[in-house]
């Protein structure tokens, strides 16, 4: 068994990377998409039922100290606003 296949003995599953991803990001929501990406689905808070609630903040400002970002209000305004929509949506395809 190839050691990167493999964590705390369990076989890991392999995810297949889309080709090529593009989309058009304006320039002043780039910090809000930066400090989102970088917590990489590592903080998010579920229900016991398994709904998404969203984002950990705790965790997360323990993540940005890591990661060096350190996001000012209005950057963790835009962050709420596009959390509450991502949860939104993930939430809606559950349901179907």
């Amino acid at each position: 068994m190839d050691e990167d296949a493999a964590l705390f003995g369990l076989v890991l599953p392999e995810i297949e990377e889309p080709e090529e991803i593009n989309f058009e990001v304006m320039k002043g929501n780039w910090p809000v998409l930066e400090a989102f990406f970088v917590l990489d689905g590592c903080a998010w808070q579920y229900a016991s039922m398994g709904d998404l609630i969203g984002l950990n903040y705790q965790a997360a400002q323990v993540i940005w100290g890591y990661a060096g970002i350190k996001p000012n209000k209005d950057i963790f305004m835009g962050l709420m606003l596009f959390t509450r929509t991502i949860v939104n949506e993930l939430n809606k395809r559950k349901d179907k």
